[in-house]
């Protein structure tokens, strides 16, 4: 049996395919605006202003994010998330908080952000980033990364996948995922978050 290097911090699931999830198929911008909201709202003591106790269920916490802070049909830009987030926090927060965004795609930072307990969201995109025919875990998807393990294979990063459809009304709840950086690095976008 093998030790197990590297970090995972305890974030709440969100799965855009529960039911009463709106626009589920492009919901996972939200999804995961929804789980690094409610750990910061934890986190801080905030969950009423900018987590699940504010909205009552994950289903009206996503369906708020995505009506109001950039939920598309096509899905959520990194630019739109980035924007979208700090809307969402500045709006329920005022100016009592500090508010800073980051967007990168370097392993290094990423573990910096998750060794300083700030999950991060993770996009994967390999249609704008032109490699169409690549083979990456996700043509074009938001998770949440929750950690990252360090192995001789390189090292992976351990995200939530927001949930799997697998039909009609049947789907698999958000569940985690170890995910090599190196085989996605080239269509990975990630947006730290940090709150003051």
């Amino acid at each position: 049996m093998t030790d197990f290097h590297g970090r995972r911090l305890n974030v709440e699931p969100y799965t855009q395919w529960a039911p009463g999830v709106h626009s589920s198929s492009s919901a996972c911008g939200p999804a995961t605006m929804a789980a690094i909201a409610e750990y910061w709202g934890r986190r801080l003591g905030v969950s009423g202003r900018i987590g699940l106790e504010r909205f009552g269920s994950k289903e009206n916490q996503m369906n708020h994010l995505y009506r109001r802070y950039g939920g598309r049909p096509w899905g959520m830009s990194a630019a739109a998330y980035t924007r979208g987030m700090r809307a969402f926090l500045r709006d329920s927060l005022g100016q009592s908080r500090v508010i800073g965004t980051r967007r990168f795609n370097n392993f290094d930072q990423y573990k910096a952000e998750i060794d300083a307990e700030r999950p991060v969201a993770v996009k994967f995109d390999k249609w704008l980033s032109f490699r169409w025919r690549g083979r990456y875990d996700f043509d074009y998807h938001w998770t949440v990364g929750i950690g990252y393990e360090l192995t001789e294979q390189g090292p992976l990063l351990l995200v939530q996948d927001n949930g799997l459809r697998r039909g009609e009304g049947v789907f698999i709840p958000s569940r985690e995922r170890r995910i090599s950086y190196a085989g996605n690095a080239d269509v990975l976008s990630m947006v730290a978050l940090r709150i003051e």
